[in-house]
């Protein structure tokens, strides 16, 4: 009987192939979440983090122009059979958030909750009086009224159309970008005949004949040539004075360099 024979090297153990599709292509590794986890997310139940129930409730109540009770938001939820400790604390979270308003005389002293927008503003009249009480004169982004006043665009366009708005507009689409407050008493009407004069003005037909013509008037344009400036006088140098003769540091010797040419026969 013949005995099988081994390489004497290390066996080699094939690496593992990705696996493809009946079609010939790779299949990828799921990277989400396992599927209990997403069923619990997506369920409302309460292994769901305390805090994303919280930012659930408030995009609840940030959909709802109105206050909601808190078994509203439970009911929205899923939360009626959660252990109580767990609405304790959504309760009071709820309460304490700054994008919250919380009314403890509400429903009938039960509370009530309703969103905080940006700006408090949730109609056409809330609106006018709230830009009558801004002290600025800027602008506000409409999508900031937006965030806490679902039919905020209608009412932009409908006051606009009634000249009690001013309104600035995207290029792309036409929608509002921001609004101002327009005083409609501020509206002066001008006689007829005042426009007509003043469109029967006719203005220069070119620059040039502009200039000519206020030139004539007494009155200087823009477009005049500038005069020429005069050229700067060159300064004149100081003639520097020439010493009579050099500092003397012999005092011992100034009898023999003393000029005596004064006293030649």
């Amino acid at each position: 009987m013949s005995s099988l024979k081994t390489p004497a090297g290390p066996i080699s153990i094939p690496s593992p192939t990705p696996s493809t599709s009946s079609n010939g292509t790779k299949r990828k590794r799921e990277t989400g979440p396992p599927p209990a986890q997403q069923a619990a997310a997506f369920s409302g139940g309460q292994d769901l983090n305390i805090h994303t129930q919280v930012h659930y409730a408030i995009t609840y109540l940030q959909n709802k122009d109105r206050a909601l009770s808190f078994d509203d938001i439970l009911n929205y939820l899923s939360l009626r059979s959660a252990d109580l400790q767990r609405r304790k604390a959504l309760r009071h979270i709820l309460t304490l958030n700054p994008r919250v308003e919380f009314d403890p005389k509400g429903n009938n002293g039960a509370g009530s909750f309703r969103y905080r927008p940006i700006h408090p503003v949730r109609n056409a009249e809330e609106l006018k009086r709230y830009l009558q009480s801004r002290k600025d004169a800027n602008g506000i982004p409409v999508k900031e009224l937006k965030e806490g006043w679902p039919g905020a665009v209608e009412a932009i366009d409908a006051l606009e159309a009634a000249g009690e708005l001013l309104v600035t507009r995207n290029r792309k689409d036409n929608t509002p970008k921001q609004v101002w407050q327009n005083d409609p008493t501020l509206k002066i009407s001008i006689d007829e005949d005042l426009k007509a004069r003043w469109h029967a003005i006719v203005l220069p037909a070119t620059t040039e004949e502009l200039r000519v013509r206020l030139e004539q008037v007494g009155m200087k344009p823009t477009t005049a040539p500038p005069a020429p400036k005069e050229a700067p006088k060159p300064k004149e140098k100081k003639k520097r004075k020439q010493r009579s003769g050099a500092r003397i540091t012999n005092t011992h010797m100034q009898g023999v360099l003393k000029d005596y040419s004064n006293r030649r026969p």
